[in-house]
């Protein structure tokens, strides 16, 4: 390089590129790039990955289940989370040791119905990663192409990608889910799909504009064209309702199952067993410099290290090791327009990529079963621990 640039992890000055990494120095980007194969033997052991349809879910999912584990995911869209996981070229290695569940957590008692659920048809749970997080919210218009395939019948899918959803559409179809006079307490669980499409005040109407049909990203996720979202709004232009709807996916679905949930993992007092909860640098508060945007996401991800900061020394007395975890920077969360122009004019794109991601909220399970030591109520940054 002509001009020495700092490296993303350690900040130190570099001037020769790393052969995967553009952004980091030698040691850093080796150390990074080892990170993305590792793997401990997870054979026996039952994992939970809520939000786990694309991007970092999928790739922590897809990790725990080549080392393994059995897998249960939460996705809104199980349709499409089934076609995507049996496509996998090695899905006939893995494929019988994972279960897809449709479920909204922005509908607690859904949660905790499916939490009722797991205690009584689980044998055990090892590990939970409360990846599902809510950044930017979507308005209908982002996932209408997805409910069309959500609402046709399971024999509509791959022969392959059926088993994934039998336990889910048994849970559904046995009469287990009541309705009640006043409202459904588990919609979350029998149309997760369906509650994507309940418009919030000021969403945008289905528009093809904003939402070309047949336009997707490389996460083959609908572009989104509107040239503003709650990434760039202050704390007096963000919606009451975005800002519930980011507190119930970050904090309150993560604090009900990490609660109702831990009677199951101590059925077997293994004390190597695991909390991820999915966090982000927003949630820090030992920060120098912090923006003034996006402040309802910086307060769900502050609720949710509290949660951790707060509990985790109680769970290891159990053998329960919980931790927040920063993905790291995978994603441009500006609006499409804004993060094309930086691209175009600056070059820029993030440090790291959705694989990453996934390694970093899989190493406190990896990293503790290959060592033996296993950290708790830390919150870990590019694998080390951090300030709150």
């Amino acid at each position: 390089l002509a001009k020495p640039r700092k490296c993303y992890v350690c900040k130190a000055e570099f001037r020769k590129v790393h052969f995967f990494y553009d952004s980091m120095c030698g040691p850093c980007g080796d150390f990074n790039h080892a990170k993305r194969s590792q793997t401990a033997p997870l054979d026996g052991r039952v994992a939970l990955v809520t939000g786990a349809r694309v991007k970092i879910g999928y790739q922590a999912a897809i990790m725990l289940l080549r080392a393994g584990a059995r897998v249960i995911v939460t996705t809104r869209f199980p349709h499409d989370a089934s076609r995507r996981f049996s496509a996998e070229r090695d899905f006939a290695v893995w494929g019988s040791r994972l279960s897809i569940y449709g479920l909204d957590l922005r509908h607690t008692p859904s949660v905790e119905r499916l939490t009722r659920h797991l205690l009584h048809t689980l044998d055990r749970l090892d590990f939970i990663i409360n990846n599902a997080c809510q950044t930017v919210r979507r308005p209908p218009g982002f996932y209408a192409h997805l409910i069309e395939a959500e609402a046709a019948p399971v024999d509509t899918l791959p022969e392959a990608a059926r088993p994934l959803l039998a336990q889910y559409d048994a849970l559904r179809a046995r009469g287990a889910l009541p309705l009640i006079a006043g409202g459904d307490p588990s919609a979350g669980l029998r149309e997760p799909a369906l509650l994507s499409q309940i418009p919030g005040p000021g969403d945008e109407p289905l528009d093809d504009v904003l939402f070309p049909k047949g336009r997707y990203d490389a996460d083959l996720q609908q572009v989104d064209l509107r040239s503003m979202n709650s990434w760039r709004l202050t704390l007096a232009e963000v919606p009451t309702v975005e800002m519930l709807e980011v507190q119930l996916v970050n904090a309150v679905a993560p604090f009900v199952l990490n609660s109702r949930l831990k009677p199951l993992m101590v059925r077997h007092r293994t004390f190597d067993k695991h909390i991820v909860n999915v966090s982000a640098m927003e949630g820090q508060f030992y920060r120098r410099y912090k923006t003034d945007r996006h402040p309802h996401t910086n307060m769900a991800k502050a609720a949710l290290n509290m949660m951790t900061r707060t509990s985790a020394p109680d769970y290891a007395k159990d053998g329960i090791f919980m931790n927040s975890v920063d993905t790291g920077w995978v994603t441009d969360e500006d609006p499409a327009a804004l993060a094309a122009r930086k691209l175009e004019e600056h070059g820029f794109h993030p440090p790291l990529d959705i694989v990453d991601g996934a390694a970093r909220i899989c190493d406190p399970i990896f990293s503790g079963l290959l060592t033996g030591q296993h950290m708790h109520g830390q919150f870990l940054k590019d694998y080390m621990p951090t300030d709150w």
